[in-house]
């Protein structure tokens, strides 16, 4: 007799787990159902990395100046993803020359380059300036790389180097980098 009440209850035992199981099986089910119905996504805006390491100056027998930048930045990035302003400043004073990723060349002068660069102050900066004459252009741009030639008004000593970029009315600015044109 016990060994059937044994197995009576091994059998009961097993309806239980069989029916725990099913009903297991019914709130993962359940619970994919939920996890499958779509939820609002939103898309996540990041900074650009812009920041530079090394900025070097190089001067032809001629006077032509050529500054090299390098860094953390890609600007293949930024024009691929719609970022209508990113380039390269050069200051020396209130002097500035400002090349764009496009290779547009724009030099000007303005009080608001003469204590640095503000990313406050930078979509102003970018509505000033004229084209620049030759020989000053944008001469190369790599992943962390960007050389440019400056316009004739940049004269030896000190001046500064600074990558920008202009997104929504949001301003991305990287450290400065003193170098001193030859």
């Amino acid at each position: 007799m016990r060994r059937g009440s044994s197995l009576e209850g091994r059998s009961s035992a097993r309806r239980g787990i069989a029916r725990g199981g099913r009903a297991a099986c019914a709130t993962l089910l359940a619970l994919s159902l939920i996890a499958a119905v779509p939820s609002a996504s939103h898309a996540a805006g990041t900074s650009p990395t812009l920041a530079l390491v090394a900025a070097d100056a190089f001067a032809s027998e001629q006077r032509v100046r050529l500054v090299t930048a390098r860094g953390t930045f890609n600007f293949d990035d930024l024009v691929q993803f719609a970022f209508p302003a990113a380039g390269l400043l050069v200051t020396q004073g209130a002097h500035f020359a400002r090349y764009d990723v496009d290779g547009t060349v724009r030099e000007g002068s303005s009080p608001l380059v003469a204590d640095g660069v503000d990313p406050t102050e930078l979509e102003a900066l970018l509505a000033l300036g004229m084209p620049a004459p030759s020989p000053a252009r944008l001469a190369r741009v790599a992943a962390s790389e960007v050389s440019v030639v400056l316009p004739g008004g940049f004269a030896p000593g000190a001046a500064s180097v600074v990558l920008f970029a202009l997104h929504e009315n949001e301003a991305f600015v990287s450290n400065a980098l003193a170098l001193v044109l030859p």
